[in-house]
């Protein structure tokens, strides 16, 4: 005890600010380290045979998605989101959506999309009502390619940071992690 009171008095920090630092820390560690949602599939993004970029996304059996949200993921003002609303649940295994010009029955907020070629922007799917979601890469529009190759980001560990990547439909399904 006496070594603490000699601490206390050496220091000019008394036990309530620490007391104070430590339930903070209990309190704001969980939120620091909280995980992100668990992956129920994985998006990409392509351009559609109309050459509109299209959202890809292919999930796990039980976690379809019901929505897609792009938003831009730079430092330019405005922020924009963009989400898109399907009727129900995504039917099958793998869907594709253009983000301008979204299927009959689908909603988009706001209504008529637009993407500017100067703006990077990251794509998901949410599996709304659970934890789950469909993560997509940062892209801007002039990494998009058509012919079926649709393109996701992956960590390179020799270079230390994401790369872009161009994958066929049948290896995003695969990607889904399952």
């Amino acid at each position: 005890m006496r070594g603490l009171l000699r601490l206390r008095d050496m220091s000019g920090i008394g036990w309530r600010p620490l007391l104070s630092v430590v339930l903070l820390m209990g309190v704001v560690w969980p939120t620091v380290t909280a995980c992100t949602p668990e992956s129920g599939g994985v998006a990409g993004m392509t351009l559609d045979r109309a050459g509109r970029p299209a959202v890809v996304v292919a999930w796990c059996p039980g976690k379809a998605p019901d929505s897609i949200y792009l938003y831009t993921s730079d430092d330019l003002a405005p922020e924009v989101t963009i989400r898109l609303q399907a009727p129900a649940k995504f039917p099958g295994k793998m869907i594709e959506v253009p983000i301008t010009s979204p299927p009959v029955g689908w909603t988009a907020d706001p209504p008529a999309p637009v993407l500017d070629s100067a703006r990077v922007y990251s794509v998901y799917a949410p599996v709304t009502g659970s934890e789950y979601t469909s993560r997509g890469p940062r892209f801007t529009l002039g990494r998009l390619r058509g012919d079926g190759w649709i393109l996701v980001n992956e960590y390179d560990q020799e270079i230390d940071r994401y790369v872009d990547l161009y994958i066929r439909a049948a290896d995003l399904v695969r990607r889904a992690d399952c």
